[in-house]
C-alpha cells in the first residue's frame, strides 16, 4: 500500500495527542532494543470510513514503523541521537494511501538490563580492537625492521640461534641470508601491489610468519607461509 509524508504547518511538538502506546524497537545493536512510547492522534480521510475498519491499529502501526526504520540506524547506548532521528522521522504527518492522517512523537528509553549487556558489548569490542590495533603496530615494527637499510639482516640474524650440533655455520647462515631476501622482497612487492582478496589472505600469514619467525622452533611453518606469499608474488603457485 501507498504511503506518503504530508507536511504539517504546526510542528508536532506543539500539539497535545489523546493517544498513547508503547513498543519494543530496534537498534543497531543484534538483540538489543529500545522501548519506545509514543505520544499520537490520528484522523479518518472523509468519506474514507469505510475502507479502514481499526483506524487506531493502522496508526500505531504507521508510527512504530516510521520509529524502527530511524532507531535501527543507531547503537542502543545512543538512545538520544536515536530519539531525535525518530521524531525527525515523524516531524511530517503520515499519510496512508488517503484513508488515514497520522501524527505523533516518541521518546525512547532503554531497560537497565539491556544497558548493561550494551556496555559489557562495548566494553569487550574496545578490548579487542585495542589488541587488534596492538598487533598491527607491532608487526607494523617487526616489517620496519626486516627493511630497514642496512640493520635488516643483522636484526634477522639476531633473532635466531646459531647452528646446533653438527650443523655447518656457513650453511646456517646462508639460509638464513636466503630466507631474510626473500621476505624482504615479498614485503616490499607487497607494499607496491594492488590488494586481492587471496593476497589480503595470504598477507595475514605473512604477518603471522613474522611472529613465528621470533621463534626458531616454528621455522618450518614460516618457512611455508613464505614460499606460498612468494609464488602468489612472482605469479606462479606453488609445488605440491
Amino acid at each position: 500500500m501507498f504511503r506518503s509524508r504530508k507536511r504539517r504547518n504546526t510542528p508536532s511538538n506543539n500539539r497535545t495527542f489523546d493517544r498513547t502506546c508503547s513498543a519494543r524497537v530496534e537498534s543497531a545493536d543484534s538483540g538489543l532494543y529500545f522501548d519506545a512510547h509514543l505520544s499520537y492522534g490520528w484522523t479518518v480521510t472523509d468519506g474514507a470510513e469505510q475502507r479502514i475498519l481499526h483506524p487506531d491499529e493502522v496508526a500505531r502501526s504507521l508510527l512504530v514503523g516510521a520509529v524502527r526504520a530511524a532507531t535501527a540506524k543507531h547503537p542502543v547506548l545512543h538512545f538520544q541521537e536515536a530519539e531525535w532521528a525518530a521524531n525527525a522521522e515523524l516531524s511530517d504527518e503520515i499519510d496512508d494511501g488517503g484513508r488515514i492522517t497520522v501524527s505523533g512523537r516518541v521518546r525512547l528509553g532503554i531497560p537497565a538490563a539491556t544497558e548493561a549487556r550494551a556496555r559489557a558489548r562495548y566494553r569487550a569490542s574496545e578490548q579487542v580492537r585495542l589488541e587488534e590495533e596492538e598487533q598491527t603496530a607491532r608487526l607494523e615494527v617487526l616489517r620496519e625492521r626486516v627493511l630497514s637499510q642496512g640493520l635488516g639482516l643483522v636484526w634477522w640474524l639476531d633473532r635466531h640461534q646459531g647452528p646446533e650440533g653438527g650443523a655447518s655455520p656457513k650453511q646456517w647462515v646462508g639460509e638464513l641470508i636466503d630466507s631474510y631476501q626473500e621476505l624482504a622482497s615479498a614485503l616490499r612487492r607487497d607494499l607496491l601491489s594492488p590488494e586481492t582478496e587471496e593476497r589480503a589472505l595470504l598477507r595475514a600469514r605473512v604477518e603471522e610468519a613474522l611472529t613465528l619467525a621470533e621463534d626458531p622452533e616454528t621455522a618450518k611453518r614460516f618457512a611455508y607461509y613464505l614460499e606460498e606469499y612468494m609464488s602468489l608474488v612472482a605469479g606462479r603457485r606453488p609445488q605440491p
